[in-house]
């Protein structure tokens, strides 16, 4: 399967969705994660209908962060959790008996904020055996 990781720093901008659209039909994308979308909901809702697939979204808090996972149809997703700098869940595509592991991440840019980073990704990495 194949999926892809953007930090896009914001999805406002339309030649940015004209891109996104061309990657995802061209490559047949199983997931995509965005993240710094910069967005919200409705936003979300529009580029889930587009390219007909699911969506799990973390607003952004005012023109700051917003995570989003897409995934196609043919692909399972359980979320097992997020925060405003993270989206983990357990994917599972269809035609394939393996389940496997994806954890969307945006660490903080604030500086002093880094261990609380560190700290998440060390709380997520002990709660699952999955690859």
């Amino acid at each position: 399967m194949k999926l892809i990781v953007w930090n896009c720093q914001g999805l406002g901008a339309l030649w940015l969705v004209q891109t996104l659209t061309e990657v995802v039909k061209l490559h047949r994308l199983g997931l995509v994660f965005i993240s710094k979308t910069k967005c919200k909901g409705r936003r979300y809702d529009r580029l889930k209908e587009k390219f007909n697939y699911h969506r799990i979204g973390v607003d952004a808090i005012g023109r700051s962060g917003g995570l989003l996972l897409l995934w196609r149809k043919d692909v399972e997703v359980w979320l097992q959790s997020f925060s405003v700098n993270h989206i983990d869940a357990t994917i599972k595509y269809v035609d394939c008996h393996e389940i496997w592991r994806f954890t969307g991440f945006y660490g903080n840019p604030e500086t002093s904020k880094r261990e609380e980073t560190w700290e998440l990704l060390r709380r997520l990495a002990q709660g699952s055996i999955r690859p």
